[in-house]
């Protein structure tokens, strides 16, 4: 009898063993992970090569590559080429095979330095109302809802706008006098049409459409790398109007060396920023091509500087970033560029851009003592771990300078 219930409660005892190991196993499997990697897969040519052994998946996934290829044989592939990897539960029941894309070109120079960037708008922005005085009082076409805040004005009777004299010359031909214009703009990324006469500002006797408008903008940012093909990825965010917040609309741009003259400290509630000296004109060191939601990007000039003081560093795909210890690169005096230690608080799986990757927090009191912690400016400071750059800071937390986001440096190669 009693061997009977000795067996039952040895089974009992094994059943209940065998659920509490399988729910261990079951929560230290990251199934967001996973799904993300099956979903939109990107790694570099050495992550792949390596892959096995990696456990970025945890203790009981591993990862194989299905062709047993050399790292030099991954690198001589085209660009679509898209490799199968196998996900196996204890290295040894496949669960799936998925193609993962490739990222051949793993290497670049690391930024951290300043530059400077001044973009030409395509056509002009409207930042304010202009009131006209006319002999029948004062009129204010922002009023009238015809133009808004944040459009940007392309053509006025089919002749194209290039900067903000133009817009004045337009208006003031003779043939456009006491004459309804046609206007054609941009507004909230969609174009628009619309018809507004001018009115005759007596103070300055000429024609007025009755608005601000602003045709370039300028800033201090950090450099955060530059491929083999000189392309480089700045900032991590885009240029936008400090009225109106619109993203500029970019016709062409340059970027300029800059030295770092000081920093105002960030505080919970006034992000600081960095005081940045550069010359328009001098110093050029490439052009600005794009300016989107992942930041600034064009092409280095072959002789420029910058290829002569950076270091070369592995890229990290966004599979292989996880929370811990990291470090950033940035210039806060001078041209120096430091590394600061970081660490990363959290990490999101995206299937989609995003320019909020990731969650840092800066753990290193030198830099928190001089800065206060992330400041503006310092958007684009490369973020490295484990000695490969991953990534680029975006934003400052307002109320706590110390915390900020990052971005993946995937989406800002993709770009």
């Amino acid at each position: 009898m009693k061997s009977k219930k000795t067996n039952k409660r040895l089974i009992v005892f094994l059943i209940f063993n065998f659920f509490v190991i399988a729910l261990f196993i079951f929560v230290n499997i990251p199934f967001s992970k996973i799904v993300d990697f099956s979903n939109n897969a990107v790694l570099t040519s050495t992550e792949l090569a390596e892959i096995e052994k990696s456990k970025v998946f945890g203790p009981f996934i591993s990862l194989k590559l299905k062709d047993n290829l050399a790292i030099e044989t991954i690198n001589n592939k085209n660009n679509n080429y898209q490799p199968e990897v196998q996900f196996n539960l204890f290295n040894l029941i496949p669960i799936k095979t998925q193609k993962v894309k490739v990222i051949n070109n793993d290497k670049v120079l690391v930024g951290g330095v300043a530059v400077g960037l001044v973009l030409k708008t395509e056509g002009v922005l409207v930042v304010g109302s202009s009131p006209v005085f006319t002999l029948d009082g004062v009129r204010d076409v922002l009023t009238e809802d015809k133009l808004q805040i944040g459009d940007v004005i392309t053509q006025i009777e089919n002749e194209t706008i290039e900067n903000v004299a133009s817009v004045s010359e337009i208006v003031n031909k003779e043939e456009n006098i006491n004459k309804e214009l046609n206007i054609k703009g941009i507004r909230k990324n969609k174009e628009f049409t619309t018809k507004i006469k001018p009115c005759y500002d007596v103070k300055s006797e000429k024609y007025k459409l009755g608005v601000w408008v602003r045709d370039d903008a300028s800033g201090v940012g950090t450099l955060t790398y530059i491929n083999s093909n000189n392309r480089f990825g700045a900032l991590g965010h885009p240029i936008c109007d400090s009225d109106t917040k619109a993203i500029i609309g970019l016709k062409e741009g340059k970027i300029y060396n800059c030295s770092v003259l000081g920093v105002n400290k960030g505080t919970a509630g006034n992000p600081g920023e960095i005081r940045g000296l550069f010359m328009q004109g001098k110093n050029e060191q490439g052009i600005v091509e794009k300016n989107n939601n992942y930041g600034v990007f064009g092409e280095i000039n072959n002789e420029s500087n910058l290829l002569k003081n950076l270091d070369e560093v592995e890229i990290g795909s966004r599979v292989m970033v996880k929370p811990g210890k990291a470090q950033i690169k940035c210039c806060i005096d001078g041209n120096k560029v430091e590394t600061f230690d970081i660490e990363i608080i959290k990490t999101n799986y995206q299937n989609y851009s995003n320019d909020k990757s990731m969650v840092v927090r800066v753990i290193d009191q030198n830099l928190i003592s001089r800065t206060g912690g992330i400041v503006q400016g310092m958007s684009g400071s490369p973020i490295l771990q484990n000695g490969k750059l991953i990534g680029a800071i975006t934003h400052v937390f307002i109320n706590d300078p110390t915390k900020g986001f990052g971005v993946y440096i995937d989406w800002m190669l993709n770009q």
